[in-house]
């Protein structure tokens, strides 16, 4: 799929043109942010919300969506931090150019812009969605620190994996939910459960997928659903089908959820993000 030709793709190109277009005082900031935004990103927390609303944005969804890429690339700018990665989208990590340290301050900044997009709304629900999040992408973080070495349980996997990646999709979807007039809110936050937990299993797999020598987890010596499922860290064909299982269990419980919409191109794009994730 050419994401370059999506239907809602001037909505991605206007939340990219906010995102370099920043109030931020720093110019040293301003320079490693702008860099660093500037990459190549699907942002595709915000091209599944502006499908699923089916490209009717209003002023206070495209801040929930600038506030959901910000928090996102926070929590990218942090895991660099943490893990001692050297590359980002194929540039040098801010860690590895610079240091941990300034890459948590940056980090801490974007988290600070997006408190202020979310503040402009005056909304303490969403407020609250987006605090509750945040904390839960902690958890999910600390729980992978403290397991590693570990081969935890599906179950433990899932919730760190909910927690992790699938608690942002929520907190996006269900908060542009409350402003939009579809008033979806129960089919936006199930929906961004079930592909938020397949993307992420996705990305583990891929991960398991370079092998054992070279699979940056396995080096990291945290394990992930392939390894859960055959309960040995090795690598195996038979592991990979069962993960391809899971990922595909989640990937219709997504697409159950929009069955019943109209049949137009903001669907089948739905539909073609979602089977992506397991053909």
């Amino acid at each position: 799929m050419n994401l370059t030709l999506v239907p809602v793709s001037n909505h991605l190109e206007c939340i990219k043109s906010r995102l370099l277009n920043l109030n931020i005082d720093s110019s040293e900031l301003k320079d490693i942010l702008y860099n660093f935004l500037s990459q190549e990103s699907k942002m595709i927390r915000s091209l599944l919300s502006c499908l699923f609303f089916k490209g009717n944005i209003s002023e206070e969804q495209y801040k929930i969506l600038t506030a959901t890429e910000l928090i996102h690339n926070a929590s990218l700018i942090h895991d660099d931090a943490i893990d001692g990665s050297v590359l980002r989208r194929g540039d040098k990590s801010i860690n590895f150019k610079y240091d941990n340290k300034l890459a948590v301050i940056v980090g801490d900044y974007l988290i600070s812009l997006a408190t202020k997009e979310l503040l402009e709304l005056n909304n303490n629900d969403i407020l609250k969605i987006f605090f509750e999040t945040i904390s839960k992408m902690c958890i999910g973080e600390s729980q992978q620190y403290f397991s590693k070495g570990k081969i935890p349980t599906l179950e433990e996997y899932l919730i760190k994996t909910q927690y992790k990646t699938a608690e942002l999709f929520k907190a996006c979807m269900v908060s542009m939910a409350l402003y939009s007039k579809s008033e979806m809110i129960n089919e936006s936050r199930e929906f961004a459960l079930n592909y938020g937990i397949a993307f992420q299993i996705k990305n583990d797999l891929d991960d398991y997928k370079q092998g054992i020598i070279d699979s940056q987890d396995i080096k990291d010596k945290i394990y992930t659903a392939p390894i859960i499922l055959l309960n040995s860290i090795e690598y195996n064909d038979v592991a990979i089908e069962k993960t391809l299982d899971l990922i595909h269990n989640y990937c219709e419980k997504a697409k159950d959820i929009i069955k019943n919409f109209d049949n137009d191109i903001y669907k089948d794009y739905l539909i073609g993000l979602i089977d992506k994730l397991w053909k």
